[in-house]
């Protein structure tokens, strides 16, 4: 294999600006051919300044020296062949260089080594096959926290909408779930899914995915909290929609405060579009702290009379903690059927609000989709996912304008004793 410069500008002349001087180390040619593009489509000044193609066991002199030259500020490791070899190679890089960033790309990895990863400056740590848009954004990520990016710093921080069940079984993490995946599709913008339910939230349940890392484990390290940081404890579903889990054991949700609560939503603004809310199904300090943070406040209940008793005892409290009170309210009807003994009408004279939204009484295929861990929204023939594109299409509306020398040695010595050359 040979390892060479690609022709590309590193210092983005030409390009408008100070460029992003990047380098990769990857033997997989498909894996390189989709990272130039991209960089492209990433719009950003500079472009790929070295490709090394030889494996972690066979760097030597040449790499390093070609490396050094080329300065890079971020380097794109492909771990495929040996995770824990190409880990070393970044924490000795890093140890040098501390400035330096590494986005890496590889086989699922296990907790140990993904903590690893964080310690050897690795930003954003991606499992293959990856998908040039999933690339794009960690680059743009990377960009961005080296303080390179080519986005607009004065954009308006992201929306958030808490989904709040007025009693038990009513559905509304369920809701939640599936209308994050149905809001990203419609909009195509950046969306996030919060399982702010602390004790039992089923949120990875319901997308049938099992996270790595959870909520607690994101709070325990806010202080250091980035956006590169922020990647390697989101999961990312198929369907595009980023979720940040709840905790896997309930005694350790305890150490989160609503002051916390406040802190990570004000910070998670910042890195998306959309942020939706599994809150919790009490009036307890978490979800007043979640409820508070909303641009529109969901009250998800069914057409009965232990739902609109609860709306009624919670509403003076609702009016109070929110900053617009009852404007930010939203009511959704779930399991709805024209047969219900509580008709619509008779909800919102009973409440004195609105009926923003139904969604149809579709228990049986809501039910074979979580047991199956496939979210309904991705079935587009049922009467639930075309009742949740009705109140995605109606929301994603709403908020279309709103504002808001030794070098050598000792890495031969870390690498096992290998120096490869080109050949």
């Amino acid at each position: 294999m040979t390892s060479a410069t690609n022709g590309a500008a590193p210092d983005g002349a030409g390009s408008g600006g100070v460029g992003l001087k990047s380098a990769v180390i990857s033997t997989d040619g498909a894996f390189r051919a989709t990272l130039r593009d991209a960089f492209t489509r990433a719009g950003l000044p500079g472009a790929i300044a070295l490709e090394i193609t030889t494996g972690f066991g066979q760097l030597g002199d040449e790499q390093l020296s070609a490396l050094r030259q080329v300065e890079p500020d971020l380097i794109v490791l492909d771990l495929e062949g040996d995770p824990g070899l190409g880990l070393k190679f970044a924490q000795f890089m890093a140890d040098q260089n501390p400035a330096l960033k590494f986005l890496a790309v590889g086989p699922v990895l296990e907790p140990d080594m993904l903590m690893a990863a964080m310690r050897a400056n690795v930003a954003d740590y991606l499992p293959k096959p990856v998908a040039e848009e999933q690339l794009r954004n960690a680059i743009e990520r990377a960009a961005q926290r080296l303080g390179k990016g080519a986005g607009d710093r004065s954009k308006a921080p992201g929306v958030v909408y808490p989904f709040f069940g007025v009693k038990g079984g009513v559905g509304s993490t369920i809701i939640a779930a599936n209308f994050a995946i149905m809001l990203h599709r419609l909009s195509g913008k950046k969306t996030l899914l919060l399982d702010l339910d602390l004790e039992l939230g089923e949120s990875a349940l319901i997308l049938g995915v099992q996270p790595r890392f959870n909520l607690v484990d994101f709070v325990e390290n806010f202080r250091r909290m980035d956006a590169g940081l922020l990647a390697s404890y989101i999961e990312q579903h198929e369907s595009g929609v980023h979720l940040l889990s709840a905790a896997f054991q309930p005694q350790k949700a305890e150490a989160i405060t609503p002051d916390q609560v406040r802190r990570m939503l004000q910070f998670l603004r910042q890195h998306y579009e959309y942020i939706v809310i599994d809150t919790p199904k009490s009036f307890g300090p978490h979800a007043l702290a979640a409820l508070e943070q909303g641009e529109l406040v969901f009250l998800v209940a069914t057409a009965d009379l232990p739902s609109l008793r609860n709306i009624q005892r919670g509403m003076p409290l609702l009016k109070r903690v929110l900053p617009h009170g009852e404007e930010q309210l939203r009511l959704i009807i779930n399991r709805h059927s024209d047969n219900d003994a509580i008709s619509i009408g008779d909800v919102e004279r009973t409440l004195g609000l609105d009926v923003f939204a139904t969604i149809g009484n579709d228990y049986e295929a809501v039910m074979t989709s979580v047991n199956a861990g496939k979210p309904i929204a991705l079935d587009g023939s049922t009467v639930f996912t075309r009742d949740l594109r009705s109140l995605g299409t109606k929301l994603a509306g709403l908020t279309t304008d709103a504002p808001r020398a030794g070098l050598t040695s000792r890495l031969g010595r870390l690498l096992g004793g290998k120096k490869g050359a080109r050949s």
